[in-house]
């Protein structure tokens, strides 16, 4: 059988990482996989290639109006390429791609699956170009229960069409967790993505002097790049917070075991890997309930969980976990046990198979 994808870039990020995994994971010997990006290559690309995917760029500009004018050529391009390929399935990932994919496989008798990532709350425009083209695709995957919700009840997409495909990761070994924990100093609390407005890492940083005054031993490390990061340093300057380092592009395996606690402090997601991969490390988790959160962490159970936006809540639930190291050795057991039941790498490979199958 052959799957042919189509999402918008191929640089870092948590839906380019679960396509990467999907086409390195499911058995080559059942489905040829080949990918389309609409933009130019990047890391993902790269992967991809070195595990004998093809990948196309299609070079479209990253600024939105010239995107927009560039449609008609992605149009065409994407057309010609569907009839060349000729495969059982057109899997499109994202909004952008779903749209100009959906128009483009159009008369070719092609099946089509969409795949919505996020709870947009930024972009209203992604909901109306959803709604006007959604009867493209004849199947429609989230990664969480509340992005099934939202398609059904905000774009309008038949719940009957909508399957929810949990994000995977590979469950490894909880890290070791120090006899002393109580004393050692500094606790690392950690948070990782892209420097961007939607993962509110300004939130974590305002909620510093909160987690400082009460817990004084500790430092913070934010993971990632993005257009943010020049206002995040600057915020982190002017409230003269030594304790806070923005530390670069890094690996989730060699950044999560410098860390005593994980923190999500996202104003809107999906479902957020970088959530994922600290449970499946056994590093204890403070996260906002929002998007897929709320189905991977049961508060008081996997984690804690504190409300969007509000920066107290993030600074007490910090606090809670760096002051009682066997609550935090108690999440981080139940944490695995959730991920290896419900949230394996194996289980959303077997789950996006049987979808191909099924539909195709």
């Amino acid at each position: 059988m052959k799957i042919l994808h189509i999402i918008p870039s191929l640089g870092v990020g948590g839906t380019e990482k679960m396509l990467f995994e999907l086409c390195r994971g499911l058995d080559s010997s059942r489905f040829s996989q080949s990918v389309i990006s609409l933009k130019t290559g990047g890391v993902t690309a790269d992967n991809l290639m070195k595990e004998n995917i093809q990948v196309t760029s299609l070079n479209s500009p990253d600024s939105f109006w010239a995107g927009v004018l560039n449609s008609p050529r992605l149009w065409l391009e994407l057309r010609r390429i569907i009839r060349e390929v000729s495969p059982d399935i057109v899997h499109t990932w994202l909004t952008r791609a779903n749209v100009i994919g959906r128009l483009a496989a159009a008369g070719l008798g092609r099946q089509v699956i969409s795949s919505l990532r996020v709870i947009e709350k930024e972009k209203i425009y992604h909901l109306l170009v959803e709604k006007l083209t959604h009867r493209l695709c004849d199947r429609v995957t989230v990664n969480c229960s509340l992005l099934k919700d939202f398609a059904v009840g905000r774009i309008g997409i038949p719940e009957s069409k909508v399957e929810v495909i949990f994000n995977g990761v590979v469950p490894i070994a909880p890290l070791a967790m120090s006899e002393s924990g109580a004393e050692k100093s500094p606790l690392v609390i950690g948070a990782m993505g892209r420097l961007h407005k939607q993962k509110g890492f300004d939130i974590l940083i305002k909620a510093a002097p909160k987690i400082f005054s009460r817990a004084s031993a500790a430092k913070i490390l934010i993971a990632g790049e993005g257009p943010e990061k020049k206002r995040l340093q600057s915020l982190i300057q002017s409230m003269k917070l030594n304790s806070v380092e923005l530390v670069g592009l890094e690996k989730s395996s060699s950044f999560m075991p410098k860390l005593d606690i994980f923190v999500l402090s996202s104003r809107w997601e999906g479902m957020p890997n970088v959530v994922m991969e600290a449970m499946s490390q056994g590093v204890p988790v403070a996260a906002a309930s929002t998007g897929g959160v709320t189905d991977l962490i049961e508060d008081g159970q996997e984690g804690l969980l504190f409300s969007p936006e509000n920066s107290q809540a993030l600074a007490d639930a910090v606090v809670r976990l760096m002051q009682a190291p066997a609550l935090r050795q108690q999440l981080s057991i139940e944490a695995g046990k959730k991920i290896r039941k419900k949230f394996s790498l194996e289980t959303m490979l077997e789950t996006y198979s049987k979808l191909y199958e099924h539909i195709g």
